[in-house]
């Protein structure tokens, strides 16, 4: 198990990744304080958990983080502005009802949220006194309108905040919060509602009116845009940043024992992944584990493409980048020279038998007395070799990486076949997006805990080490057919490119990686901790650097991989690749040779 202050360090580790992806700003800085969470600009202010907050109070710190990230993702403080006025009593309650409006966009779209958020509302409530008073109003606003807004209904005090706010509203209640319903998604709508309904109750104070009174008619239709716009973004992103959140959550959840309340419950449906997944014990995850390896294919290129297809997509690679293949032939060439110059014969001379040395017979013929002098032809000894790219056919790489890396394994595959060097090309993707029959299959048999890898993979031949460039040229077109690049689980590919290097005659063996990023399968980081298969990586890459018969090389495009890798080289611009490749291989050769 996890020391204490490990536990500490992966918990803030988790708060952090949770705030970022939530509040889709990487740039966020996130500071652990001792009192009062907070926001200024770009710096989040968190508290400093301990041991026994995160043992006994896991949801509670989860829900402040979770209502900063939102913050961050759904209010601009610059639309908020425009609304406040100098009363401090109706900027309160304006501040309440935003602050509802984020949680409502939030737990829709995260069901977790909603249980985290509603999990803390109850803890609050029954930290504050039922009295009449201004602060007590605002705090009724404040969690009725949640109720109303998300749909969830709070245990404590929820009938005596009704009866305040009604008593308030009158028959306007249910008109009230139905405008605001249906404005969720226009905080500008939104807020302009709040304001009205203040100023018909007198609770507006007119002698120094809102900002916004200025600008009620000033960017409605761009406003309206904006947030149409908005959520669109916020359904693309809300599987990607909702995996992420598991990922990073889910290690927390074996090293301690969380509350969490039995009358939140878990009505996700099969379709949906779990919010925080449970997981027994860390002991069990020690192991790499396959949840089903029956969906996983091995195939040639050819076979997931017709003829006519793959032949018309090899067109399209030759076609595309005509400024690029150029160089990469020259350097190519240049490899290609080095390579010969080190397998070329030479001869040993003044040998005692042999081929006659035709230029020592002007000595024999000055000195007859003189002996007559051989030669030797040798050869230097030069490893027969075996080159294998492993390239990462993940989604990220989709358009010109992927054409560049293509363009350049064939012209290193011609390169190195010139010189009697073998080359073989692979790829490592995923037969479906998040999870294919495998995922299907662990929701069948009831989402049993610590699954493991939790997809169909896939892993491509473009080229083996047997067959010729020119029987395996079309092959490399595969890799812009829509649809074959998903994700990537880099510790498996490794492995597999690896033992098929083992089983070769060769004498010497390079295994060359490309890749553009770390390891990612939503499928399996959603029930895994979010480290689950970088470990995988980082234990193969062990395994394969152990083995002094492999010799093993990185290439990342835009991605750090010297983090994984002994040998690595990072690129930021993929235009870099080849003339990269082509130089490794040429100091590998150089340095061995």
């Amino acid at each position: 198990m996890l020391k204490n202050s490990e536990v500490i360090e992966e918990f803030k580790k988790s708060l952090s990744a949770t705030v970022k992806s939530i509040g889709k700003n990487d740039e966020i800085e996130i500071n652990f304080v001792k009192e009062n969470s907070s926001i200024n600009g770009n710096t989040v202010n968190l508290i400093e958990p301990n041991i026994e907050n995160i043992k006994n109070n896991l949801t509670y710190i989860r829900a402040e983080a979770d209502l900063i990230a939102l913050e961050f993702r759904h209010h601009s403080k610059e639309i908020h502005n425009k609304f406040l006025n100098n009363d401090e009593f109706s900027n309160s309650i304006l501040n309440a009802l935003e602050q509802t409006r984020i949680e409502a966009r939030g737990s829709k779209e995260f069901k977790g949220i909603g249980n985290n958020l509603k999990f803390k509302h109850n803890k609050d409530l029954v930290k504050i006194p039922l009295e009449q008073s201004k602060e007590n109003l605002i705090q009724a606003f404040r969690y009725i309108s949640f109720t109303e807004l998300v749909g969830e209904n709070l245990v404590y005090k929820n009938d005596n905040f009704k009866k305040l706010i009604k008593d308030k509203l009158k028959d306007n209640y249910n008109d009230f919060f139905t405008d605001l319903k249906k404005n969720i998604n226009n905080q500008e709508k939104f807020s302009r509602t709040i304001i009205n309904k203040l100023d018909e109750l007198g609770l507006l104070n007119n002698d120094n009116p809102s900002n916004a009174e200025n600008d009620l008619n000033e960017g409605e239709s761009e406003d309206n845009n904006e947030n149409s716009d908005n959520n669109e973004q916020n359904n693309e992103d809300n599987s990607e940043a909702n995996i992420e959140i598991q990922s990073t959550e889910t290690n927390i959840e074996q090293s301690v024992s969380t509350e969490q309340s039995e009358e939140m419950g878990d009505d996700s449906s099969d379709n949906e992944v779990d919010y925080i997944p449970k997981i027994d014990s860390l002991e069990n995850l020690k192991t790499y584990k396959i949840y089903n390896k029956n969906f996983d294919e091995i195939i040639n290129a050819d076979e997931l493409c017709e003829f006519k297809e793959l032949e018309k997509l090899r067109h399209n690679l030759d076609q595309q980048v005509f400024t690029f293949q150029p160089l990469i032939i020259k350097i190519a060439n240049r490899l290609q020279r080095k390579l010969l110059a080190q397998q070329n014969r030479y001869w040993d001379f003044n040998m005692e038998e042999g081929y006659l040395d035709t230029s020592r017979l002007a000595k024999i013929i000055a000195n007859p007395k003189n002996k007559l002098s051989y030669k030797v032809e040798k050869e230097i000894e030069f490893k027969d070799t075996v080159v294998s790219l492993l390239i990462d056919n993940s989604g990220s790489m989709r358009g010109r990486p992927i054409t560049v890396a293509a363009l350049c394994s064939d012209i290193l595959a011609r390169t190195l076949e010139r010189c009697l060097i073998k080359t073989e090309i692979l790829g490592f993707t995923t037969k479906a997006w998040k999870g294919g029959k495998s995922r299907e299959n662990w929701i069948k048999n009831g989402k049993p805990s610590n699954p493991g890898r939790l997809n169909d993979l896939r892993h491509i031949i473009y080229k083996s080490g047997d067959s010729p460039w020119r029987r395996s040229k079309k092959n490399l077109g595969l890799l812009l057919k829509e649809g074959i690049l998903k994700e990537n689980v880099d510790g498996e590919a490794l492995s597999w490119a690896y033992k098929r290097l083992l089983l070769r005659q060769e004498k010497r063996k390079i295994l060359i990686v490309i890749s553009d990023g770390a390891p990612v399968d939503d499928s399996t980081l959603s029930v895994n901790p979010g480290n689950y298969l970088e470990k995988n990586l980082r234990d193969v890459i062990q395994e394969v650097e152990k083995n002094s018969n492999i010799e093993l090389m990185a290439i990342g495009i835009g991605h750090d991989v010297s983090r994984y890798y002994n040998k690595a080289v990072t690129i930021m611009d993929v235009d870099q690749l080849g003339e990269v490749l082509l130089n490794q291989l040429s100091n590998i050769f150089s340095i061995n040779n």
